[in-house]
């Protein structure tokens, strides 16, 4: 019997907190990841900027906007969504920092932020610099041509402690061909942070608390 291999996406799904019922997809594409979610029943509202994915999508989910998620303004009370996902769309942004503060206004109390973030820090990409000396976008992977911003893991918590979120579970995407995976076992994985191909994050929103941006202590804004 040929074992399935599993899904990636589906291993980032399962970061979702269980009892979910109100789910935000932020930049959800033509809708194919929340429409797993709609089929057991979740409520899901997607946002997405492109005009013929959100047409696929608004079939697909129970409503879709279609807006830029940095100027997110949803008909929405403070906290009413469960979950927020951020399906590789962090990296698209002018100003992620200034997002998800924004998009902390409709998450819940005891709800969760989900983001799949490539990370730059991948062993091919530093490869090709070190080695050919080039840094060329391409139409998808960590160097996509509409990619705005670059992260590490280090860069990462930086980012979500700065606006307000504590990281409750961080998941790894290895992607690697089997000797560097060899060279990572014999080296005590050490080397798991050039493998990961992008981090899977879940993160809770810290009430009340501060963060810091361009060296200057500011108050995290509430609607």
């Amino acid at each position: 019997m040929i074992k399935k291999k599993r899904n990636k996406r589906d291993e980032f799904l399962t970061l979702i907190p269980p009892g979910a019922k109100k789910v935000l997809d932020v930049g959800c594409g033509d809708g194919s990841l929340g429409v797993k979610l709609k089929e057991k029943g979740i409520e899901v509202i997607g946002i997405e900027k492109d005009n013929q994915l959100y047409l696929q999508a608004k079939k697909k989910f129970n409503e879709v906007f279609c807006m830029d998620a940095e100027d997110v303004k949803l008909p929405y009370p403070q906290g009413y969504f469960d979950c927020i996902l951020c399906a590789d769309i962090l990296e698209h942004l002018r100003d992620p920092f200034s997002t998800l503060i924004k998009l902390s206004y409709y998450l819940g109390y005891n709800g969760a932020i989900i983001a799949s973030i490539p990370n730059v820090r991948y062993y091919k990409i530093i490869i090709r610099l070190v080695c050919g000396g080039t840094w060329d976008y391409v139409d998808s992977g960590i160097l996509d041509r509409g990619h705005i911003r670059f992260f590490t893991l280090i860069n990462i918590k930086e980012l979500f402690a700065d606006s307000g979120y504590k990281i409750k579970e961080i998941k790894r995407n290895i992607v690697a061909a089997w000797g560097f995976k060899m060279m990572n076992f014999l080296f005590l994985n050490k080397l798991r942070g050039f493998l990961t191909y992008q981090y899977y994050i879940k993160a809770i929103k810290i009430e009340g608390s501060y963060i810091n941006y361009n060296s200057k202590q500011r108050k995290i804004y509430r609607f």
